[in-house]
């Protein structure tokens, strides 16, 4: 058909801008981050308290839009000392936060400072008995740490499989990954939380974007911890295109 006999239609299709095309952005085996961070952390770089600040903001602005107590998830690991150091910071924007230890070790530094600044901690079977009060929980059980099973246990599998079975679910915000999620390849067991936000430490974890990732992850925040010039050295496990919130840490 002629120029001239297409009508105005045609021509708002044409004026209206092609959608923009999505990031392409590097994924990284937990194997590579943590090549990455060990110059840093060996150099004394404080780079869970960076990712900490971090985690805290995004919860804080969870924590606004959702108002009301929180619960925060603490593993042995640093992914549980993330989120003890973010539940300080949550304190002054939940109503309240309940801290549960799923494990007999904790991150000690970073539980002091979270009841220091008022959260409390609780049973397994107070948070169950309470858990359709939350809105909003913090998962930090499990991270990026070499384990052969990553299936939730014990009493945070039965935790995990009470919020999981609430009618109105609280926000979800992960930390580093969601718990029990692969970090390298995306897989995961029946029983995990899913998350509306991952917010992911120092690059973008290859299980967030393979395999069950993309639908357990949520809105992707990537927190630059300086690992860029170390990255370069490995190869990434897969690029992809992917929406994600870029996040630099707030001075101390």
């Amino acid at each position: 058909m002629a120029d001239s006999a297409r009508g105005p239609v045609a021509e708002r299709a044409e004026e209206s801008p092609a959608p923009a095309a999505r990031e392409r952005v590097a994924a990284y085996t937990a194997d590579a981050v943590r090549a990455a961070e060990a110059p840093l952390l060996a150099e004394g770089r404080p780079l869970m308290r960076a990712a900490a600040r971090a985690l805290a903001d995004v919860a804080a602005a969870e924590a606004h839009a959702t108002p009301g107590p929180a619960l925060v998830l603490a593993g042995a690991g640093d992914n549980g000392g993330d989120a003890l150091f973010a539940a300080a910071e949550l304190v002054s924007s939940a109503s309240r936060v309940d801290v549960v230890l799923v494990r007999d070790r904790v991150h000690r530094e970073a539980l002091d400072a979270a009841v220091a600044a008022g959260a409390r901690v609780v049973s397994v079977s107070e948070a169950s008995a309470g858990a359709g009060d939350y809105t909003l929980v913090l998962d930090g059980i499990l991270g990026i740490g070499r384990l052969a099973d990553r299936r939730l246990r014990g009493s945070a599998r039965a935790l995990v499989e009470r919020l999981l079975a609430l009618p109105h679910r609280p926000r979800v915000i992960a930390v580093d990954v969601p718990s029990g999620l692969d970090p390298d390849d995306g897989t995961a067991d029946a029983v995990i939380l899913p998350a509306d936000v991952t917010v992911t430490f120092g690059a973008l974890k290859a299980g967030l974007v393979r395999g069950r990732g993309p639908d357990l992850a949520g809105r992707v925040h990537l927190v630059d911890l300086g690992l860029e010039p170390y990255l370069r050295r490995a190869h990434p496990a897969v690029t992809a295109a992917i929406d994600v919130v870029r996040e630099t840490p707030r001075a101390a």
